[in-house]
């Protein structure tokens, strides 16, 4: 059987040979291009899981906690995971601004000094 299939291969002339084999080999050489792509697809989503999961979230909690991060950074660290999640991330807010302290209780303060009695 297999005199069959390689004879009609071996009747062909030296262009049309050279025709097949590049033929072979430009599919040999796709079929791998898609392979490789699918690989790499595969290798992405796998590490793109390893960093939402929540222990790596926790990290940076913890992280924050022990002060190695500041709160500014924290904070895009979260938003960015939300992203990331496709949640929508809060807001960002501007602490609130530092209000004049009140007076002391007490009389209410006038221009002038009271005077002295006498």
């Amino acid at each position: 059987m297999s005199v069959l299939v390689v004879a009609p291969v071996l009747a062909l002339t030296k262009q049309e040979n050279l025709f097949l084999w590049s033929g072979v080999l430009v599919a040999v050489l796709l079929f791998g291009a898609y392979v490789i792509s699918r690989l790499d697809r595969w290798r992405k989503r796998q590490m793109q899981a390893e960093d939402d999961s929540p222990g790596h979230v926790m990290s940076f909690r913890e992280m924050y906690a022990r002060g190695e991060l500041s709160k500014e950074e924290y904070d895009r660290v979260l938003r960015r995971v939300a992203e990331r999640a496709g949640a929508k991330p809060k807001p960002v807010t501007a602490p609130p601004a530092a209000s004049p302290q009140e007076p002391a209780a007490g009389p209410p303060a006038t221009e002038e000094p009271p005077a002295p009695p006498g």
